[in-house]
């Protein structure tokens, strides 16, 4: 049986496996080590998007920061400035990947960016 994953897109030859988690409490580190796990178990240019509606555990974030992350986060003030057209979705990923590739940091809150 396979794995379920919300999404999948590829851009400029890198492969994004997308998952949204829509729960009141932000995403924890166990959440985000099962989904690199599975975005782990894939080729090496793949990399995992994971939405989280109401941002992410300060702990998950900095464990997946360190070593060789495969993990881009978004959270719902993502989600609405892609909405709201003040960012469109291409250009946030490709910022928020550039930014971890540079940083090493796997979160780069929208407002950094548009502000």
């Amino acid at each position: 049986m396979g794995e379920q994953i919300d999404g999948a897109l590829t851009l400029e030859g890198t492969d994004y496996l997308f998952e949204a988690k829509w729960e009141k409490d932000p995403t924890g580190s166990r959440e985000l080590d099962a989904f690199a796990m599975r975005v782990g178990r894939k080729l090496d240019n793949t990399l995992g998007v994971l939405l989280s509606i109401n941002g992410f555990s300060e702990d998950g974030v900095q464990a997946h920061s360190k070593g060789r992350p495969n993990l881009i986060l978004m959270d719902g003030a993502d989600l609405l400035a892609v909405l709201e057209e003040r960012i469109d979705f291409v250009t946030l990923l490709l910022r928020k990947k550039r930014h971890a590739a540079h940083k090493g940091e796997i979160y780069l809150p929208v407002h950094r960016m548009i502000d």
